[in-house]
């Protein structure tokens, strides 16, 4: 195919599976090029009761990684808002991305998904459906390692678990 537009079986199939391989993708792990950090105002309207103020989520926004500034923050997430006892609300989340702004091996996932997803309803081939998704497993595994080693690692902090076995 040269286009999702083309009015061919193939193209036709391809524009259906691949927004929802895209947004899979992107909320299947925490993607260091598709983090974002805002800081919400709340709405006029607070929420019915529970909480002092509810904040509307980010348009682009798919994943929460953290709320607080420190990650910390008691909130609750109902209905496409954040709901907190805050009058500024810190968030990191995972954000819908274009392509262009992908990781090089995001985008080689991306290819393998689509592949893995294309290869049975176009060849009939069980065995080659199922080679593709292995491809794909092994390509998002390399991904997510690469990805998780480009930040230093977490430190935990003190734990009463610890505390208690003498450590």
């Amino acid at each position: 195919i040269n286009s999702l537009a083309d009015e061919t079986q193939r193209a036709t199939l391809c524009a259906n599976l691949y927004p929802i391989a895209r947004q899979d993708l992107l909320r299947r792990h925490t993607w260091n090029c598709c983090i974002t950090r805002v800081i919400l105002a709340p709405l006029s309207a607070a929420p019915t009761y529970g909480y002092s103020h509810q904040f509307t989520k980010p348009s682009d926004w798919l994943r929460t990684l953290d709320v607080g500034e420190n990650g910390n923050l008691d909130y609750r997430f109902e209905r496409g808002r954040f709901l907190a006892d805050t009058d500024t609300l810190y968030l990191r989340y995972v954000a819908d991305v274009s392509e262009g702004n992908w990781d090089s091996h995001m985008i080689d996932v991306m290819v393998r998904r689509m592949v893995a997803d294309l290869a049975y309803p176009i060849t009939k081939s069980t065995s080659l459906a199922a080679e593709s998704r292995s491809q794909y497993d092994d390509a998002m595994r390399v991904a997510k390692n690469v990805d998780g080693q480009e930040n230093p690692p977490e430190e935990l902090g003190d734990s009463p678990f610890i505390d208690v076995r003498g450590g």
